[in-house]
């Protein structure tokens, strides 16, 4: 008998072949049929009929860039990726992963734990998946974070012995063993960003070796973008692993125009390479990230928790006034948005200068003393940069954030809209209000090319015997309604949505359920 039963829905399957109207069955955890129309048609044992006249029937869209990992502990942590669409969320992005925690990462942890309010109580990727596996909303899969595997090994970021390599190579083969897809880095971020690209090969070879993926944050999205998205390649090609450029961007105004050449590089590499390169994107034009990482490198390099009291040295400040002009940031563009901090939250740091009469550099010390963690939102994105790398082949949509309840315990910060509505901004802007994308080929970037590129097994089609990640779509209704100063609003369009045969979204009321799996390479390469 069928559980569930959807009928005259217009089908999209992931592929880019022409979608067409019909019906499909569901069992269990299964898609178990698929009647087109003008097909002898009898659901007379179906539980449950659904009429979805009107309505667009799509695979359930996977995010192959979040965060962290961290918000799983906590009941509907996903709700706000659920009403997008997403089903499926890989995280472990641009060098940070929840696992292996090496001995040097314990006081992080420890410090995280506190602060964010999960239970710490984990050592290698197998213990952390056990936490997590039955409060899972969608799936997950996570990649191990170079920046994860540096702290837990590493007491000198700059001087990196072969023990501590060989032990980093050791961790992250254990931890593919144990279900992770692959091996991201965050090449502006300490500790990732003191390591030469030999160390990274080496990592990258036992990811190859395993079958995974590399993705990366790449060492520069500004003035040195084409040599960063070189240096990524290099290492896909020395390693023989998949590449996949993170959150592709050129930012500040120098250098937009440089997206549609680093896509020209990547496509020259895939006409020579066996292994294709392949990247992700999000459709805003501002970035979301840490404060921090718009100073000097090396005023990390002693660790964040020495940050603080290098910001009242004027020696220091003047490193980071020299930094700004240097980089040309356009600090009027960049909003502060850690909502702990009430003298300087939903304020620009050129306005806040002003306002406590500093100089910009003072400024952002100022800040940063009051928060090594302070998030800002800066826009410094060109939008035809974006339109180019959106409609790109082989580029795929993302959030790059992390899945955390609307009404957690506690607030970290304030989230980037994308966080919201990355999904449905991508299916508003470019399917339905500019309509540079059909339906098909949207919809294939955001379900079959994440799941064939992470080899997630019976994922990312409208198939019979695949899983049954589905979601049921009112095209007259998509959009991400949250905004940069309202960034928690869910987003609109999503009528249904099932995750593993289970209708946890019915009539645009969630259900109280948790039928997510943990996708590991293992099931992925079955």
């Amino acid at each position: 008998m069928i559980d569930c039963y959807i009928k005259n829905a217009l089908i999209c399957t992931g592929r880019k072949e022409k979608a067409r109207k019909g019906n499909v069955g569901i069992h269990n955890e299964r898609i178990v049929r698929i009647d087109y129309e003008g097909e002898k048609v009898d659901v007379a044992q179906a539980k449950k009929i659904i009429d979805a006249e009107g309505l667009i029937l799509t695979p359930g869209f996977i995010d192959p860039h979040a965060s962290t990992g961290f918000g799983y502990f906590f009941p509907k942590a996903a709700d706000h990726k659920l009403y997008q669409g997403i089903t499926t969320e890989i995280f472990g992005n641009c060098g940070t992963s929840p696992a292996p925690i090496g001995s040097g990462l314990d006081k992080t942890m420890n410090r995280l734990s506190k602060e964010i309010g999960f239970p710490f109580k984990w050592e290698t990727m197998r213990e952390y998946f056990d936490q997590i596996k039955d409060n899972l909303q969608f799936n997950i899969a996570t990649l191990v974070g170079h920046s994860t595997l540096r702290v837990g090994q590493m007491d000198d970021w700059h001087n990196l012995k072969s023990e501590q390599l060989e032990a980093m190579k050791t961790e992250l083969a254990k931890a593919m063993d144990e279900g992770a897809l692959g091996f991201s880095t965050g090449l502006i971020y300490a500790p990732g960003c003191f390591a030469e690209m030999d160390e990274i090969v080496e990592l990258a070879k036992v990811v190859a070796q395993k079958g995974g993926v590399y993705a990366s944050h790449i060492r520069n999205e500004r003035d040195k973008v084409e040599e960063a998205v070189e240096e990524a390649l290099s290492i896909g090609k020395e390693a023989n692993v998949r590449v996949l450029i993170s959150h592709i961007k050129a930012a500040e105004k120098e250098n937009w125009g440089k997206i549609p050449k680093v896509l020209k590089q990547i496509e020259t590499f895939n006409k020579t390479s066996t292994l294709q390169a392949a990247c992700d994107v999000y459709p805003y034009t501002a970035v979301s990230t840490k404060l921090r990482a718009f100073i000097p490198k090396y005023l990390l390099q002693d660790g964040i928790a020495a940050l603080t009291n290098k910001m009242s040295n004027t020696e220091h400040i003047k490193a980071i006034a020299e930094w700004i002009k240097q980089k040309d940031y356009d600090l009027s563009r960049m909003l502060i948005i850690s909502d702990e901090l009430q003298l300087y939250y939903n304020k620009n740091v050129s306005a806040i200068a002003q306002e406590f009469n500093l100089s910009e550099a003072e400024a952002i010390a100022k800040i940063l003393e009051a928060s090594t963690e302070t998030w800002v939102v800066y826009h410094c994105i060109d939008q035809a940069d974006i339109d180019a790398a959106v409609l790109w082949t082989h580029s795929m949509i993302c959030t790059d954030s992390w899945s955390y309840p609307i009404n957690a315990p506690k607030t970290i910060g304030q989230p980037h809209p994308r966080s919201y509505g990355a999904f449905t901004e991508f299916l508003q802007r470019y399917v339905i209000d500019e309509k540079l994308l059909d339906w098909e080929e949207a919809i294939h970037k955001i379900t079959y090319l994440p799941a064939e590129f992470f080899q997630l097994k019976n994922r990312g089609l409208i198939k019979e015997g695949y899983f049954a990640d589905l979601v049921l779509l009112n095209p007259n209704e998509v959009k991400a309604n949250a905004t940069y100063l309202s960034p928690r609003k869910l987003s609109s369009g999503v009528e249904h949505l099932w995750v593993n045969g289970s209708h946890l979204i019915e009539h645009k009321k969630i259900k109280d359920q948790t039928p997510g799996k943990v996708l590991t390479l293992e099931a992925a390469m079955v």
